[in-house]
């Protein structure tokens, strides 16, 4: 049992005199010298904590912060597939049975305005509603003259059509059926000389100057989303250009399967850069509360707890259990363990940690087989015999 002790207090040693020179010396040199700064505290016989030489830490790039009441700003970003707005689709539908006698929307993808004709029609409803529509004029009854004409109307007939009816005195064989709205088309359900009947979809018209995103985002961040806000959108296809977006709805139901939440936003495309089905990568910019933060570095995390080493007064940091809050781009929120003013390792907790782990966990190997160690001050067991004051 005293081998293995006395070997177990060797490797302590060897360990100590290996910490990048921070720590065989932290008895007396760091110690002496950290009490002659300013700020710190006279030397104590307390050795719980790290000791820490802001020389040698300066080297092995630790850095150090004050925890500080700023706002904690961040972004949360997101990525999506470009699609359609669904206001801006628009369904093109036959209203009345007959046959395409002539398409002039004739492949997917060509741009269309609004009132740009699509198809020619033939209806024998059409003839018959025409040759009514004249007789009541020819004999002046304006109630059965103006059914005939709403009857038209309601089957997609424009004023001009019915204007140019009356100028010319005869029915014609076919009407054209025309664009509601400006876009592309992009579905096309009918060809030439094909029988449709009433109801049957003929085209799908989109408009791309608006277009849509819906981006996942993670439930952590979710309390910081809200409708209105803008957005930055970035898109492969396009690279080193930047479009402006607007978050314009939020799904209420959070996705159980991925646990986020689905938010929508429209995006600006006057110019027609973008093209629905592209990749798109979206950076939404919160605004942030005031709270105490220390640097992301600062918080060491070990799966159950967050760790911050804080400076006692002396030099020596002790490692600190912490509550945290909301996460910024290069701040954290401590909604518990710290307050204003105080020092913390901002940078490379872990060489800290690993020092601090290694300490507890030889001293504690050593209390179970009922021998005292103080890694601090490598406090040796007494002899037999020998009494220590």
């Amino acid at each position: 049992m005293k081998r293995i002790a006395i070997a177990l207090l060797l490797v302590a040693v060897t360990l100590s005199g290996c910490r990048k020179k921070t720590t065989a010396v932290s008895k007396t040199t760091d110690m002496n010298d950290m009490a002659g700064m300013p700020g710190m505290a006279p030397a104590s016989t307390d050795t719980s904590g790290v000791p820490v030489n802001r020389t040698e830490a300066q080297r092995l790039g630790i850095t150090f912060a004050r925890a500080s009441e700023r706002s904690v700003q961040s972004s949360v970003r997101a990525v999506g597939v470009l699609k359609y707005a669904e206001p801006n689709r628009a369904y093109v539908n036959a209203r009345v049975g007959g046959w395409v006698e002539h398409l002039y929307a004739d492949y997917v993808g060509k741009r269309v305005e609004r009132g740009e004709p699509l198809l020619a029609l033939y209806s024998p409803d059409l003839v018959s509603a025409q040759e009514e529509y004249l007789l009541a004029r020819r004999l002046k009854d304006d109630s059965l003259a103006a059914g005939a004409r709403r009857r038209l109307e309601l089957w997609d007939i424009g004023a001009d059509q019915i204007d140019s009816l009356e100028a010319r005195g005869r029915a014609t064989r076919t009407l054209l059926l025309r664009a509601p709205r400006a876009g592309e088309i992009v579905e096309k359900m009918v060809t030439d000389g094909q029988a449709v009947k009433p109801g049957d979809n003929l085209f799908l018209i989109a408009d791309r100057r608006v277009l849509w995103v819906d981006v996942a985002v993670f439930e952590r961040d979710a309390p910081a989303v809200r409708v209105g806000m803008r957005a930055t959108v970035r898109v492969d296809a396009v690279p080193g250009a930047t479009f402006d977006g607007r978050l314009s709805f939020i799904q209420p139901q959070l996705d159980e399967r991925t646990r986020t939440l689905t938010a929508r936003l429209e995006v600006d495309n006057a110019n027609g850069a973008l093209r629905p089905g592209m990749y798109a990568t979206v950076e939404l910019n919160t605004a942030g509360r005031r709270a105490v933060t220390v640097p992301l570095a600062a918080v060491l995390p070990t799966g159950t707890h967050n760790i911050v080493f804080v400076n006692r007064g002396d030099g020596r940091f002790l490692p600190r259990d912490v509550r945290v809050g909301q996460h910024g781009d290069s701040l954290i929120e401590i909604v518990e363990g710290l307050q204003p003013g105080d020092e913390v390792i901002a940078s490379a907790t872990f060489l800290l940690d690993s020092e601090s782990n290694l300490a507890a966990a030889i001293q504690g190997l050593m209390l179970q087989m009922g021998m005292g160690l103080n890694m601090g001050g490598m406090q040796m067991p007494p002899r037999e015999g020998e009494r220590r004051p």
